[in-house]
């Protein structure tokens, strides 16, 4: 998941995002600040886990047209589909 990816979900659910300082009050390059209500990140931990479920069936699903792979085809959809309904 990508800093993109993860601040859309950040705005998505809510949260706030700013700069993080050092102890000199600088910003420090390549990091990332954010508050959450304690409401605002269950939301938030429930799209990373969303999105993570989705990412992995989706390589499931990729390893299913690869003829490369020694991987039964249909193994590969039951897998994708286990893994998606993990969260219903």
């Amino acid at each position: 998941m990508t800093r993109d990816d993860i601040m859309r979900l950040v705005i998505e659910a809510g949260g706030v995002e700013g700069e993080e300082l050092d102890e000199h009050l600088q910003p420090i390059e390549n990091s990332m600040f954010v508050e959450f209500s304690e409401n605002q990140l269950k939301v938030f931990v429930a799209l990373i886990e969303v999105a993570e479920r989705e990412a992995c069936a989706n390589i499931c699903e990729l390893l299913a047209t690869e003829k490369d792979i020694r991987l039964d085809y249909v193994a590969a959809k039951v897998c994708a589909a286990t893994i998606r309904a993990r969260g219903k």
